[in-house]
C-alpha cells in the first residue's frame, strides 16, 4: 500500500494512506508525492484517489521553496528546505554587503580620475584602483558563496553533494576554498559539522562547480555547507 504525503502550501503533512486522505477531504489540486515521484503531482492525477477527491479546486499550488534542491526521497524535506533557505538568505547578504564596498571604492577612484586629470599624481590613482582589489583580497569569504543540491546513497550512509562555489569579486581570484559543512537533526539542532577544502581556481565574476561524498550520521536530518576561508591566489 502506498503511503502519500500532501503539502498544504507552506509545510507538507504525511505520510497518510488511502483511507486517512478521504478523511481530509483532498480536492483535485492537492499537491501529493509517494516515494517513486520524480516530483509533485496532484491528487486529480492519482488514479485511486480520483473517486474521493473533490471537483473544486483551489488555486493552483506554488512552491515558495528554493528552486536548488531535488525532490525529496523521504519525509525530511520538511527540515532540508529550511536548511537551505538559510544559506541563500546568507549569500544574498554577502552578495549586497560586497556590491556596497565595490560601489564606494569605485565612486572613489572615479572622482580621483577627476583629480588626476586636473592636475594630481599618477600615483595617487594607481593607489586607490589597487586598494579594489587589496580589499578583495583581505576578505575572500565576503565574496565566495556557496549552493548547491545534495541526495543520500542508495545505502543511506553517505550524502552526496552538488555543490556550487561563486566568486562574486570583481578582480580577485581566489583557491583552495574550505568549505564547512553543518549537519542538522530534526529539531534544526546543529549535531556536528566537517570541513573540505575544494582544490580549485576561483576567478572574479565565475562559478565553480564540486562535488562531495561525505559521511550521514545518526539523527541527522539535513545539511547545508558555507564557505569559511579561501587563499588569494
Amino acid at each position: 500500500m502506498k503511503n502519500y504525503y500532501i503539502h498544504n502550501g507552506s509545510e507538507q503533512e504525511g505520510p497518510f494512506d488511502v483511507q486517512r486522505l478521504k478523511t481530509l477531504g483532498i480536492k483535485k489540486d492537492t499537491p501529493i508525492w509517494y516515494d517513486g515521484l520524480s516530483e509533485w503531482t496532484t491528487a486529480g492525477n492519482v488514479e485511486e484517489l480520483r473517486e474521493f477527491t473533490n471537483s473544486s479546486a483551489p488555486p493552483p499550488f506554488v512552491s515558495n521553496k528554493p528552486s536548488s534542491l531535488n525532490t525529496p526521497k523521504n519525509q525530511k524535506l520538511e527540515f532540508e528546505l529550511p536548511a537551505i533557505q538559510k544559506k541563500s538568505i546568507l549569500s544574498s547578504f554577502r552578495f549586497w554587503v560586497g556590491l556596497v564596498i565595490v560601489g564606494l571604492l569605485a565612486v572613489f577612484a572615479f572622482s580621483n580620475y577627476n583629480r588626476l586629470k586636473s592636475g594630481g599624481t599618477s600615483s595617487s590613482y594607481q593607489e586607490k584602483v589597487m586598494t579594489v582589489e587589496e580589499i578583495e583580497q583581505s576578505q575572500p569569504v565576503s565574496f565566495l558563496t556557496a549552493d548547491g543540491k545534495y541526495n543520500k546513497s542508495f545505502w543511506g550512509d553517505k550524502f552526496k553533494v552538488h555543490g556550487v562555489i561563486k566568486n562574486m569579486a570583481t578582480v580577485a581570484t581566489y583557491k583552495d576554498a574550505i568549505v564547512r559543512v553543518t549537519y542538522y537533526s530534526k529539531t534544526k539542532t546543529v549535531l556536528t559539522s566537517n570541513e573540505y577544502t575544494i582544490f580549485e581556481v576561483f576567478p572574479p565574476h565565475s562559478e565553480t562547480k564540486f562535488e562531495l561524498s561525505i559521511e550521514n550520521y545518526k539523527n541527522v536530518n539535513s545539511i547545508g555547507w558555507d564557505v569559511i576561508q579561501a587563499k588569494v591566489n
